[in-house]
């Protein structure tokens, strides 16, 4: 495990110093989504692939108009440069995001959801993953119509992805919100964690109890995670044995630290919170073996989880700037 970490790290510095390149009035946060989006490959993007993929999204991107100048830009160039046909791509992620737009109002987040759809499923399954999503938010909502918006929509695919019964599924969620209640506070944070936690087996307070224990071991290791991420805490806890559990947190915790020396990914860049996510998907990509199952739910997880954090200080940049502005 300890040399196919290292082989992805690199592998990320990379695809991370590509992806500033390609972007270059963007942020390292923004930058991070991208270079997130392949981990797991066995090799660096080349410089020119990601520019020609950049330029086909530039392209089209009248028709998805939320990724102009949206914050999962990034993560859709990153999509249509691994592909050997950006163009037919883009067509297939537009046709996907078309069919989302029927059922919720347009966000990043659903041009999010319509490039994880098309990474995962087969043309012929698009229409069948786009109403099993609509289905489990509707039910996720019902339960908790203050705590679910546009940023659960991603999570919803992720859950539709298992083809656990809609009702299934969201019955898993709400009985692993109830029960993980009992060891955390604050609504949105359980409901990262729970909506993780559906996708796994298992008794929900069982569950709920692997996921305080991860939590403490976690931050014992000074691991820690702002709320919109605390579905990582559920994808640890509940993917990894109990036995390799405390090597794996050291693991992260090492593999964080060592990501300070990449430059944009220290204090001044992308931050220690945003190592930390991307040091979890990077072991838990080489503790699965690359397993594609299990890799693709953690890592479109870890991707959208950076996403959620980008939006979140965008806005609160726009608002800070709007509130500046009225008091001129």
């Amino acid at each position: 495990m300890e040399n196919r970490i290292k082989v992805t790290k690199d592998i990320y510095a990379e695809n991370f110093k590509v992806a500033k390149k390609a972007f270059i009035l963007n942020t390292s946060l923004e930058a991070s989504a991208c270079a997130a989006a392949f981990i797991g490959n066995p090799r660096p993007v080349s410089e020119e692939a990601m520019k020609q993929a950049k330029k086909t999204l530039d392209d089209n991107a009248s028709v998805l108009s939320s990724v102009r100048t949206g914050n999962c830009r990034q993560v859709i160039v990153a999509t249509l440069a691994q592909s050997s046909d950006p163009e037919y791509a883009v067509k297939q992620i537009k046709k996907i995001h078309k069919g989302l737009d029927r059922k919720f109002l347009d966000s990043s987040y659903l041009v999010l959801a319509a490039t994880m759809i098309y990474r995962t499923c087969r043309e012929a399954d698009y229409d069948r993953y786009i109403e099993r999503t609509r289905e489990i938010f509707k039910l996720i909502r019902k339960d908790h119509p203050l705590a679910t918006g546009a940023e659960d929509i991603t999570a919803c695919v992720i859950m539709a992805l298992t083809d656990i019964d809609t009702e299934v599924i969201a019955r898993n969620a709400e009985e692993s919100f109830q029960a993980l209640k009992n060891y955390f506070f604050g609504s949105d944070k359980i409901q990262y964690m729970a909506n993780m936690a559906a996708v796994f087996g298992g008794d929900p307070d069982d569950k709920a109890k692997v996921i305080r224990n991860t939590y403490e071991m976690l931050k014992s290791e000074g691991v820690r995670f702002d709320s919109n991420a605390y579905g990582i805490i559920a994808s640890v806890g509940l993917l990894v044995k109990p036995e390799d559990l405390k090597d794996v947190v050291k693991a992260i915790r090492k593999t964080s630290d060592e990501m300070k020396s990449i430059k944009g990914m220290g204090a001044w860049g992308a931050g220690k919170r945003i190592r930390n996510i991307l040091a979890s998907a990077i072991v838990l990509d080489a503790y699965t073996g690359g397993d594609k199952k299990s890799r693709s739910a953690v890592i479109n997880s870890i991707i959208t989880t950076i996403i959620a954090i980008e939006i979140a200080a965008v806005a609160a940049a726009s608002s800070a700037a709007a509130s500046s502005a009225a008091s001129s």
